[in-house]
């Protein structure tokens, strides 16, 4: 019967033993694992950070260049037509030019 005993103590003490240094194994991951997840973690919200400010400069960029379309395309429009006006004013002073030439 002491040996029963002695073994269920045994058992205890072991049982004892594991559970303590199963806690001991759960702290020390955990005071590894967390840090380094808190540092991953840590990085990707930098990343992302930066992805946000890139997109904001492209979606700032496209603003401005949109806009430098725009006033090319005025410029564009406003030299046609002033090419268009110079045009029929050459056409007019040709006109008149030779209109009193062909009367005499």
């Amino acid at each position: 019967m002491a040996e029963a005993e002695k073994t269920a103590s045994e058992k205890l003490v072991s049982n004892v033993a594991l559970t303590l240094w199963a806690r001991g194994a759960m702290i020390v991951a955990t005071s590894l694992i967390l840090p380094i997840a808190l540092m991953i973690g840590g990085r990707a919200v930098s990343n992302i950070d930066k992805l946000g400010e890139k997109l904001d400069v492209m979606k700032e960029q496209a603003m401005e260049q949109s806009g430098e379309i725009k006033s090319l395309r005025q410029l564009s429009t406003t030299q046609q037509q002033l090419l268009a006006d110079h045009e029929t004013r050459v056409r007019a002073l040709e006109r008149g030019v030779m209109a009193p030439a062909m009367r005499q």
